[in-house]
């Protein structure tokens, strides 16, 4: 027998363009679904065709609680089985059934349909059957039909229902003649939401259906498929996976604060606060010790800005209403109300162990102090104001806390008082592996382990105690202190990662595409991007504003493109240049920065002071990145781990070491 076309299958098989796939009300959002599948014909292997069938779901929420229960609905719809089709007479249709994965951060709690399976036949009268549900939490559990593994026939796909699913379909082995009026009831499925910070996507991702014409009987077995729809049978056709989504929901976690920058400030309230934490999404109030905090600004879903009402002295928990949830109290949630000086900032915020780094402390109350203590040292003060110290840091170890006192009374602790003495750099190598000089400290390393692409960037948090690397699929790895916020490795990009920057406070990051795509993650607001924009060159890094407010990214070429508060202070774009440029560091006050270019030379735009370059020199392998050092100098990284010092110290490097992989960036501690 010849091929038949796609609509003659269909008729064969008892679907027409709804096909059995139940349908909801039309406040819910149609998708057209293609399902691909072979021509099984009497015993024949004829090729692979496709449909397009139209479903309908709808969810009860567009976004629960996380540990509620919510639902996923369809309702009911009527088909009408075909008589004939192409010359054959189709005798009647059954085992009709629909698969359903269970979907990630959810359990299955109950699935109820709206009533029974209502056949009329033509010119008769209707029967009733029951429609077939069963959750399947194995590939082996009883009456589960899903094929649990993927078929090749030949020598191409067809795919697999992963377990745990759900299965819907007409009772086995009833028939349903054509000509025929075949009623399907609406599904109603109840799913737990148990991981927070969840999109939970509701997708079919099989079907199967049974016809018995009078040449024989036809199975046919549908997987999901964005192939081109063949107007004759394939040898092939391509799976889609993930299928596209039938509806949707995110689940909430509940509401929790990590941080509170200042964390402390004068009795009269009015100190601008940023909240950090997780699922602060949507707030619908922020309290100080039960005061109403004013002008709550979201930032991103973990964090907000909030304006400290007056309160008496001593701490008080700050916390988060969401429209959800709301945030326990917990030890890290603490805002001090001080008649006291408050310490709000420390510029440079590294200095080598040896002591005497020239360090400015902002803050308020700050008039008249008696002491500067960095950890219990007590440092040399060489200027004061009421909201600035001048001081010089004493020798130390580690990461210190910097307090002052005046009036009898100390600054509170926070994590914007903090100075490290681990003065130094971390490279990053593509294959993970990590090298610490001077006294950054090595945290770990994914070197010697499998990666799915290649590392192509680190950053480090704001006291140096942590890193992160990234890969060009956007993968994320967290070190020492560093907390992984989220990632881009299980996504599909249009460009692969080139880079990252961390945010000031480090409970955040930006990774950048090479198309000038930009992800951010944790309290890292999103500022704009280049994605979808022509660039006369890929870009190659990104770098951050002091504040956080914003960033710059930078091209192969030289083009700056500055995001937020990210001043642009010139560029090397329509310039020409030897070699083509591969990083970029911002200076301290945000008003310059530094870029390089593979051969190593350096161009300073704003206030970036040019201290040096490589670009005369003849390199045994090319500079790959680029880290600033406050305002005084920069150091370079070539993919043989040589480094490059120019106004700063230079701590070692990986120059002549063998290496597994190349060198792909560098980090200032």
């Amino acid at each position: 027998m010849a091929t038949v076309g796609v609509a003659a299958l269909l008729g064969m098989v008892g679907m027409g363009a709804t096909a059995l796939v139940t349908a909801t009300p039309a406040s819910a959002a149609v998708v057209n679904q293609e399902f691909a599948f072979r021509i099984p014909l009497f015993g024949g292997a004829l090729g692979y065709t496709a449909v397009v069938i139209s479903s309908n779901w709808s969810a009860s929420a567009a976004t629960v609680k996380e540990g509620s229960n919510f639902t996923f609905n369809s309702a009911t719809t009527t088909t009408v089985v075909p008589k004939t089709s192409s010359g054959f007479t189709l005798q009647s249709i059954q085992d009709t059934f629909n698969y359903y994965p269970i979907p990630a951060g959810t359990t299955f709690v109950s699935a109820v349909a709206s009533g029974p399976v209502s056949f009329t036949p033509a010119g008769g009268t209707a029967t009733t059957s029951p429609l077939t549900v069963t959750y399947c939490p194995t590939v082996t559990s009883p009456g589960c039909t899903a094929d649990p593994t993927s078929l090749t026939f030949p020598g191409t796909f067809l795919g697999h229902t992963p377990a745990p699913y759900l299965q819907a379909g007409t009772q086995a082995g009833l028939q349903f003649a054509g000509g025929g009026s075949l009623t399907t009831p609406g599904l109603t499925v109840t799913l737990k939401g148990t991981t927070g910070g969840t999109t939970v996507n509701w997708t079919q991702t099989e079907f199967k259906t049974t016809s018995t014409l009078t040449v024989g009987v036809v199975t046919v077995l549908g997987y999901p498929s964005n192939a081109p729809i063949p107007t004759v049978s394939a040898p092939s056709m391509a799976l889609l996976n993930p299928p596209p989504t039938l509806a949707t929901t995110s689940i909430a976690g509940t509401a929790s604060v990590s941080a509170v920058l200042p964390n402390s400030g004068p009795l009269a309230g009015g100190t601008r606060v940023k909240v950090i934490g997780q699922f602060l999404d949507n707030p619908t109030g922020v309290t100080f010790g039960g005061k109403p905090a004013t002008n709550v600004i979201p930032l991103t879903s973990d964090s907000l800005l909030a304006t400290a009402p007056a309160g008496s002295a001593g701490t008080v928990d700050v916390q988060v209403a969401t429209a959800l949830s709301g945030s326990p109290p917990n030890g890290v949630d603490k805002f001090t109300y001080t008649a006291g000086p408050t310490v709000y900032g420390i510029s440079p915020s590294v200095g080598p162990p040896a002591g005497g780094t020239s360090v400015t402390i902002t803050g308020l109350h700050l008039t008249g102090a008696t002491a500067v203590h960095f950890g219990t040292a007590p440092a040399t003060i060489t200027a004061n104001t009421a909201t600035s110290i001048t001081a010089t840091a004493p020798p130390g170890v580690g990461v210190v806390d910097v307090t002052v006192t005046a009036g009898g009374k100390t600054s509170t602790i926070s994590q914007q008082d903090r100075f490290s003495y681990l003065a130094g750099y971390f490279l990053a190598a593509s294959d993970g592996g990590v090298f610490a000089y001077g006294n950054a400290p090595f945290s770990g390393s994914a070197g010697g382990g499998p990666l799915n692409k290649p590392v192509v960037g680190i950053a480090s948090t704001s006291d140096g105690v942590g890193y992160w690397l990234v890969a060009s699929d956007g993968g994320v790895f967290a070190y020492g202190n560093a907390q992984f916020y989220g990632s881009t490795g299980a996504q599909t990009l249009n460009s692969p990662v080139v880079g990252m920057a961390s945010t000031p406070d480090g409970f955040g990051y930006w990774l950048v595409a090479a198309d000038g795509g930009v992800f951010a993650f944790g309290d890292a607001q999103f500022f704009g991007s280049m994605g979808g924009a022509h660039l006369n060159q890929p870009v190659v890094g990104i770098a951050a504003t002091p504040d956080g407010g914003g960033y710059w990214l930078v091209a192969a070429d030289g083009g700056i493109f500055a995001y937020g508060d990210a001043q642009f202070f010139g560029s090397m774009g329509g310039t020409p240049l030897n070699k083509p440029v591969v990083g970029i560091a911002a200076t301290s006050t945000g008003k310059g920065y530094w870029m390089t270019a593979s051969d190593g030379g350096v161009f300073s735009e704003g206030d970036a002071a040019f201290a040096g370059s490589a670009g005369s020199l003849k390199l045994n392998s090319p500079v790959v990145g680029m880290a600033g050092n406050s305002n005084a100098g920069y150091w370079l990284g070539a993919a043989d781990g040589g480094v490059f010092n120019y106004g700063v110290p230079f701590y070692g490097s990986a120059g002549g070491v063998r290496l597994n992989k190349p060198v792909v960036g560098i980090a200032a501690s």
